[in-house]
């Protein structure tokens, strides 16, 4: 995704500031005060900000991990018609969980 310097500004202002940007063929990485590289800084307080406010920075969103798939709940014999109830309902939800699950590494397969 790509903003402007200026929108970038707003999203630190903001508390929002993403992590990771591109800048000029560099990226950056922000630690709470400013934007740096092994070989840069931009929006630092110090220096003087030589680039437009118009130019653009592409956001690099860290890749998330998928969480793993959660196990089925056993109905055990000790169990009373409630607990057997609480834990079917329980394994549904399970199951429409892991479904997602499945859903989302199809995506990330197909790079989405």
């Amino acid at each position: 995704m790509k903003i402007t310097i200026y929108e970038l500004l707003g999203m630190v202002k903001d508390g929002k500031a993403p992590n990771k940007i591109k800048y000029d063929n560099i990226i950056f990485e922000y630690d709470g005060d400013f934007y740096s590289s092994k070989t840069s800084v931009i929006l630092d307080e110090y220096c003087n900000l030589t680039v437009s406010l118009n130019d653009e920075v592409e956001i690099l969103e860290e890749e998330k991990k998928i969480p793993e798939k959660l196990p089925s709940i056993c109905a055990c014999s000790d169990f009373n018609e409630n607990e057997e109830k609480l834990a079917k309902n329980i394994n549904i939800l399970k199951n429409k969980y892991n479904e997602i699950i499945d859903y989302l590494d199809y995506l990330k397969s197909k790079g989405e």
